[in-house]
């Protein structure tokens, strides 16, 4: 255990910040598995299998650089750190940011916060092999209000990174973008239209509340690994068959 992680799991564990938990997100370390999330604990933990998982061969955490935007305290951020990524973890949450950074430099691990949304000129002259857009997109657009907007960063993202993992829900939550069609067609359409010339590819669903649905995707030049019920689906997405 280290002594410094333990510091700061017994501080967050006296000052619960969600109301339905001391923090949002779980963390992946041994020193904070007593603390209550928000969300259910399993949809974190699913999801990074999805990613992990699906990642190519040629992939190498060792030497990975990855972008993490809306990275709240950091789940997808030190999971890539602690297999040996380089990581830029944007979080503009300021409680979260600041957890995020302490546990970075406790851990000594090679994350650099920012403590700020991310803007299309942060990514100049920037190249990622990974960059994660996990149900952050909602927040960035306020629901339908700055769709535009968001959309422009997407496409940055996508030009700026190998590999795009991009996760999304609609029609549910106080930010949530509202369509009348089904939620899992209009993401693969936002994709298709926004990342080219990658592929997108299906990997899954989560449920990080009662009966809340997000859809996770990833958009890559490179064929990723999946599996026989990702092929599937993505192939009926391809030939509108689904949404």
């Amino acid at each position: 255990m280290n002594p410094e992680l333990q510091q700061i799991a017994t501080r967050l564990s006296k000052e619960a910040y969600e109301s339905s938990g001391t923090i949002y997100h779980p963390l992946p370390f041994p020193e904070f598995e007593h603390l209550d999330t928000s969300t259910k604990p399993g949809s974190s933990i699913r999801k990074w299998n999805l990613i992990k998982d699906a990642l190519p061969a040629s992939f190498a955490f060792q030497s990975g650089r990855v972008l993490d935007i809306g990275a709240n305290a950091g789940f997808y951020t030190f999971n890539f750190a602690q297999k040996g990524a380089e990581v830029d973890a944007f979080e503009p949450h300021e409680h979260y940011a600041s957890i995020g950074q302490e546990i970075a430099a406790a851990a000594k691990l090679p994350v650099t916060w920012y403590n700020k949304p991310l803007e299309k000129s942060d990514l100049d002259d920037k190249e990622y092999n990974v960059a994660l857009m996990l149900s952050v997109f909602q927040w960035m657009s306020e629901g339908n209000t700055f769709l535009n907007e968001a959309t422009a960063l997407l496409r940055q993202m996508a030009k700026c990174s190998d590999i795009l993992f991009f996760e999304l829900g609609c029609n549910h939550g106080k930010s949530a973008i509202q369509t009348d069609q089904r939620a899992i067609g209009w993401i693969w359409r936002l994709l298709q239209d926004n990342t080219a010339p990658k592929s997108v590819y299906y990997l899954g669903s989560v449920s990080a509340w009662h009966r809340s649905r997000r859809y996770l995707f990833a958009c890559s030049k490179e064929p990723l690994q999946l599996t026989l019920w990702q092929r599937l689906v993505t192939h009926a997405l391809q030939n509108g068959w689904i949404g």
